[in-house]
This record gives C-alpha cells, structure tokens and sequence, in this order.
C-alpha cells in the first residue's frame, strides 16, 4: 500500500525536528555553526534570565537574556525557535543557550548540546540579534568541540553556577577548561553570571554580573534598611 493521501502532500509541523534543512556557515568538519565576534563595548549593563520580566528603570537594550538555567526551562528556544522569538524580542542582545555538557555523559550527547548552543545564536544573528557566546565544558575530551565555532578576541560568558567547586575534581575541570578557553580564544573579556575563583581574574577580563538570586537578597537587606 503506499501513501497516495492527501495527507502526506503537506508536511508536519515537525517534520524538520533537527533544523536539518537550515544549517548556518560552519568552519569545522562537525558543521558546527560559527558566531560572530562581539567587540569588548558591547559589554551589557545587566543580565536577566530568559523569560523573566525585566524592572522597569532596566531598558531591554541595555542588558542581555542568559540562559544559565536547568535546560527544560529553555528547551523550547531549540524545539520551537520561532515561538521563541516572542520572547526574545524586545531585547538586542542575547547570550546562546547554555546547553549542559556533564562530564559523565556520552561524548556525542555533549557534542549535539554544542551544537544546539552554537546553532540557537546563528538563528538568532540571522535575526538581527547580537548574541555573545555563551563557552562551557566538560572533561579534556571535549575541548576537541566544546570550542569549535567561537570567535577570537570576542566578548564571552561562563558561569561556574552549578559547579560545586568544593569538589576537587570538579574544581580541577572547571580551572583547566577556563585555561584552554583562554589560550584558545584569547578572549577580550569574560562575562560571569555569578562569581568565579579569583584565579580567573588573573588569566583574562572578567565582568561578574549577581545570579537571580543574589539580586533578590540585595533588593530584600536594601528594603530593611530602608524600613529601618
């Protein structure tokens, strides 16, 4: 029996899960697409996470969206990107999705979260958006990708969020990724969604920005000082 319906003249709305049909400029055998360099006086003012409202002496073109959250919560940038630009719009600047890369995963699952990262920003430059690089890693394995399609010389951003850095281990992969990230990229500076060891400091430009969190404790010892 084939499939002679009508049904199958159109194609699902699914149907190009994987945006296999729209690929972007790649430098790499992965085809990993490429970003574009981010000069060091886009600096933004601040950062606020994706799909959270932004206060109102906060102009959206002043600050950039990031993605420095448990992946579900950002999940439809990737499955739906067009739905997505809804929310994205009234900002200029975003930062590409912060994918997770677990050093205990299987190395092609961190390499797809890569390539999600580094395809979610082409989309979005393709869409007039300024998009600063958002760089993490795992173990040395993935150093062979977790960098393929950054800019030298550009703005970048990490986060040592959810990194327990008390770990030894933990601690040791973070510092030797940001050694590689360095002497790879050579970055003009380093934006940082919550603090970073002070090491850092020493090896490039760093721009830490308070996690949601820490904004909130602010706002809230500046509310009882003001009361009392």
């Amino acid at each position: 029996m084939t499939r002679t319906s009508h049904r199958w003249q159109d194609k699902p709305g699914s149907f190009d899960a994987l945006h296999a049909t729209e690929p972007f400029p790649s430098d790499n055998e992965l085809g990993i697409p490429c970003l574009a360099h981010v000069p060091v006086y886009r600096v933004p003012a601040w950062l606020a996470p994706y799909r959270t409202r932004i206060r109102a002496n906060d102009p959206p073109d002043d600050g950039a969206v990031h993605f420095f959250l448990d992946d579900y919560r950002f999940e439809t940038v990737w499955s739906r990107p067009r739905k997505a630009l809804q929310a994205l719009a009234p900002y200029t600047t975003l930062l590409s999705p912060d994918f997770s890369l677990y050093r205990d995963w299987p190395l092609m699952l961190q390499m797809w979260n890569v390539y999600r990262n580094r395809w979610c920003g082409a989309f979005w430059q393709s869409q007039g958006f300024t998009v600063i690089p958002t760089v993490s890693w795992s173990t040395a394995e993935s150093y062979e990708f977790c960098f393929l399609g950054l800019p030298t010389r550009s703005l970048l951003a990490v986060s040592a969020v959810g990194v327990d850095l008390a770990d030894p281990l933990a601690r040791s992969l973070f510092r030797a990724g940001f050694r590689e990230m360095v002497a790879r990229l050579e970055p003009a500076a380093v934006l940082a969604y919550g603090p970073l060891p002070a090491w850092c400091g020493e090896l490039a430009e760093v721009v830490v920005y308070p996690t949601r969190w820490q904004g909130i404790r602010k706002a809230r010892k500046e509310g009882f000082k003001k009361r009392g």
